[in-house]
């Protein structure tokens, strides 16, 4: 059908006048059984209606027009209706008209509105049982006082929905029509109308009573179908067993969603994963015969790609299925569904790769930083031999002598650490463990030249600790308290390892400034922005001892008393 815009002024109008177009058009139909089908006021009057009829229609938008193409075959039925027109077509257009007024009567929640379609309605069904049927079969008459009765009836249910204050409808613009009610309705009036006959046929009833009959033998099995569809015992019904077949389809979806599960947990590659769930629909879908689909740059195809062709696309990626028979709305509706879920798992798992490479950047980055402060630390010792290698006589010094063979093994030792830090990160039981006593009489040994740097300790408890952790952490603690001693001159800092029933528990402890409060909660959590850097080091020590299963922490924070404790993680 080819539609070209209205004015959008007469749209308008016709939109505000719905339902007077609705009450006219059923004035119409009135008058139109009044007269009969058989004069010509009669026929006039009929197409009258179906003019008013096109007027309101739901099923065309108001602001549209039709072509002159549809207009010529519109015209030629409304003529070729009027011609021919009989009593029995009038009982059948007033049954699909009645269809589609019911189809509108759920559709809106306020109330005056929805009195004003149920008015219609009922008047609707009384013209047809007490106006129409009479001219449709001769034998259908009822008494000459019921007939004046419902004439005089109609009329009067036309004045009330007149009086009905204008309600809110739900869109104005565009009408809506619920399909399935608006075929629940034609298919009840059919029943009564020839439930009605057939009652008079075999039973010998007059109109009345078998149209009695009827309506009552169709209210019992209602109530019967009502009972069925939603029992009170527990069993699910008719209705279950409906919505069943209208959502699931059977078992093959079920099947397919399981394999989808199973597959997300065993399947990483996106790529790998779409391939192998588009096989399993050709598997498990009876009705799929093969497909295509295009993701992340990358294609494939599945199945047997020939018949009909269905295209689905969400999320960046397109599916095509392809059907040896066109399937049915409901068919078309399940596999969108199937495409829309098959582009989540994908965008998971392309979600979920993206955050594996960048996991792995994350530590690439946090190890090389990690690396640059041990090498930075090893670099200062060397500075120190380097220092004390140039004074005069240094050659021929036993004391410089002595110094470099303590020194350089635990250089060595140092630098076997930080390459070990290359690997993952292990945990406290792969650590490599050395003597406490040894650990802390190295530590005095190689920190000897700070003389503002105090030790403490009176005497060491026997065991081991995790060297690298215990390492890395003191020597960014002590570096630290170098750089704070060069901005404040007359500081002193304090070592001390102390033995608990837990472990070992190292503190490093000065005198100078507190940590700013901005600064102090966000201390080992990231980078932070200080007088003396960005606290990387502190950060990637407190990550390496955690992994070690301990916990670096900021045990006192206030001027003249600042110190950082390492202890065992408390769960």
């Amino acid at each position: 059908m080819v539609i070209s815009p209205l004015s959008s002024t007469l749209s308008a109008r016709l939109i505000t006048l719905r339902r007077g177009l609705l009450m006219a058009l059923l004035v119409a139909l009135y008058l139109v059984l009044w007269q009969g089908p058989d004069t010509l006021i009669g026929r006039t009057l009929f197409v009258v209606h179906l003019g008013l009829f096109m007027l309101w229609q739901p099923f065309v938008q108001a602001e549209q027009r039709l072509s002159p193409h549809w207009l010529l075959v519109v015209g030629a039925v409304v003529l070729v209706a009027a011609a021919f027109l009989k009593g029995w077509m009038i009982a059948l257009w007033i049954m699909m008209l009645a269809g589609i007024v019911g189809g509108k009567v759920l559709l809106f929640g306020a109330r005056a509105s929805r009195l004003f379609y149920l008015l219609a309605l009922g008047f609707l069904v009384m013209a047809l049982m007490l106006m129409a049927a009479p001219l449709a079969v001769p034998q259908a008459r009822p008494p000459a006082e019921i007939l004046w009765l419902g004439r005089a009836v109609l009329p009067v249910v036309l004045g009330v929905m007149v009086l009905l204050p204008r309600g809110q409808e739900i869109d104005s613009g565009r009408e809506v029509v619920d399909f399935v009610y608006s075929l629940f309705v034609f298919l009840l009036l059919a029943v009564l109308m020839l439930g009605s006959l057939a009652a008079m046929l075999l039973l010998g009833s007059g109109y009345v009573e078998a149209l009695l009959q009827t309506l009552l033998v169709t209210g019992l099995m209602l109530m019967l179908l009502g009972l069925v569809s939603n029992p009170r015992s527990g069993f699910s019904g008719i209705g279950g067993l409906i919505s069943r077949y209208l959502m699931s389809i059977g078992l093959p979806v079920e099947q397919w969603l399981q394999a989808l599960s199973n597959l997300a947990l065993r399947e990483e590659d996106p790529q790998d994963f779409l391939q192998q769930a588009c096989a399993e629909i050709v598997q498990r879908l009876p009705w799929v015969r093969g497909g295509e689909w295009i993701a992340g740059g990358g294609s494939g195809r599945f199945g047997v790609t020939d018949g009909r062709r269905w295209e689905f696309s969400h999320g960046g990626m397109v599916l095509v299925f392809y059907t040896l028979h066109a399937p049915s709305p409901t068919l078309i509706w399940h596999y969108n569904l199937l495409a829309q879920l098959l582009a989540q798992f994908y965008a998971d798992k392309q979600r979920a790769l993206a955050l594996k490479h960048l996991s792995y950047m994350q530590a690439i980055h946090e190890t090389g930083a990690r690396l640059t402060h041990d090498v930075k630390n090893l670099l200062q010792s060397l500075n120190t031999l380097c220092s004390a290698g140039i004074e005069p006589g240094a050659e021929s010094s036993r004391d410089y002598q002595a110094l470099l063979r303590r020194q350089l093994p635990a250089i060595t030792d140092r630098l076997a650490d930080t390459l070990a830090k290359l690997n993952a990160p292990q945990g406290r039981s792969a650590a490599r463990q050395i003597i406490a006593a040894e650990w802390w009489l190295a530590l005095q040994q190689r920190m000897a030249a700070l003389t503002w740097l105090s030790f403490e300790a009176d005497r060491v408890a026997p065991g081991e600790l995790p060297a690298e952790v215990f390492s890395g952490v003191v020597d960014n603690l002590i570096s630290n308290a170098a750089e704070k001693h060069l901005r404040e001159p007359g500081i002193r800092a304090r070592v001390e390892l102390k033995s608990t029933d837990a472990g070992f528990e190292l503190l490093v402890c000065d005198n100078g400034a507190a940590v700013a409060e901005d600064v102090a909660p966000r201390l080992f959590t990231g980078p932070v922005s200080s007088a003396g850097g960005y606290g990387i080091g502190l950060y990637h020590a407190a990550r390496y001892a955690q992994v070690a299963g301990y916990q670096l922490s900021l045990a006192e924070n206030r001027p003249g008393r600042v110190c950082f404790r390492l202890a065992l993680a408390t769960q």
